[in-house]
């Protein structure tokens, strides 16, 4: 009787660490690791799929593309805009070319900034983000307007702006204050990237990665180095942590369920902050990615794409 030999049953997935010939192989099962994966998708059962094609749309240069309820937003040449249904695009307003854009969706409104203009979107239209009127007991502060920073997010009751070295944040319930005397944290570098999860933010810098924390920042906070190497910028997304559940792989991170967290790219590899400030980089081990400063990420099926820009 002639021995059969499992070539390819199925597969955990591409490493790029080893030599090739130093590939994990089971003779036995037929699972092995890949040295190349191209356009392909690989389920949690180790099988491998051919990839969806795609069909193009819309000709034209687009980026800085954001989905939130009814909402999409885009930016194609020096337009900030809406993008309709049928992929037309109807412009807001004028903004600096090239700019990638940060969103920041509270309530009803959408907050954005790309280090040059800041504004918000409300029902289909874009308004001046300035600071408003002063309700409240009196008070000796002095208010100013957001600041105009590359990145915006909401944690905890207040929207956060990243300006350079500088982390503002609002008052509470009032995104449109900003007591630019006290109302800041500084770090040591250029700031990439800000992420909220259910206690506290991840906080990227140019060096160091963090975790920052701590119910309200002007009572005390911590802050925490959770790696020493910086985020690729535009590349963080927020998600539900059970879609990163792998027990097989690692059963350190099957807390990962508990509620949102964030996966981004690193220049070591894809990274996991989960919702109490835990950290993993998923794929240290196993691949070495490009050179790059930038990318994006979005979420299809379930599935994190990364995109990683040359």
């Amino acid at each position: 009787m002639n021995n059969v030999v499992k070539i390819l049953t199925a597969t955990k997935g591409l490493n790029t660490k080893v030599d090739p010939v130093r590939l994990k192989y089971s003779k036995s099962s037929g699972i092995q690791e890949l040295a190349v994966a191209v356009n392909v998708d690989i389920d949690d059962t180790g099988r491998i799929s051919r990839r969806k094609g795609f069909t193009q749309q819309v000709a034209g240069n687009y980026h800085s593309l954001f989905c939130h309820t009814d909402t999409v937003l885009c930016v194609t040449g020096d337009a900030f805009c809406l993008l309709n249904a049928d992929y037309s695009a109807t412009p807001l307003r004028n903004v600096t070319r090239d700019a990638r854009m940060s969103y920041c969706p509270v309530d009803d409104k959408i907050y954005y900034a790309n280090s040059y203009e800041t504004g918000y979107v409300f029902n289909n239209l874009s308004y001046a983000w300035v600071q408003g009127d002063y309700v409240g007991p009196d008070t000796d502060k002095v208010f100013s307007d957001p600041p105009i920073g590359s990145v915006v997010a909401y944690y905890n009751s207040r929207v956060y702006v990243a300006q350079g070295k500088v982390l503002w944040y609002s008052e509470p319930f009032n995104y449109n204050s900003f007591n630019l005397h006290q109302n800041f944290i500084q770090f040591e570098a250029q700031i990439l990237m800000v992420r909220p999860v259910s206690t506290g933010i991840f906080v990227g810098t140019e060096t160091i990665t963090y975790f920052i924390s701590g119910a309200n920042p002007a009572e005390g906070y911590n802050r925490l180095p959770v790696c020493n190497y910086a985020p690729l910028k535009h590349t963080d997304i927020s998600l539900n942590g059970r879609l990163v559940l792998n027990p097989e792989s690692d059963p350190e991170i099957q807390f990962s369920n508990e509620g949102e967290s964030v996966l981004w790219i690193s220049k070591q590899g894809v990274c996991y902050g989960g919702p109490q400030g835990s950290f993993h980089n998923l794929t240290q081990e196993k691949l070495d990615l490009p050179e790059s400063a930038t990318g994006s990420s979005l979420l299809i099926d379930e599935k994190f794409i990364g995109l990683i820009n040359p």
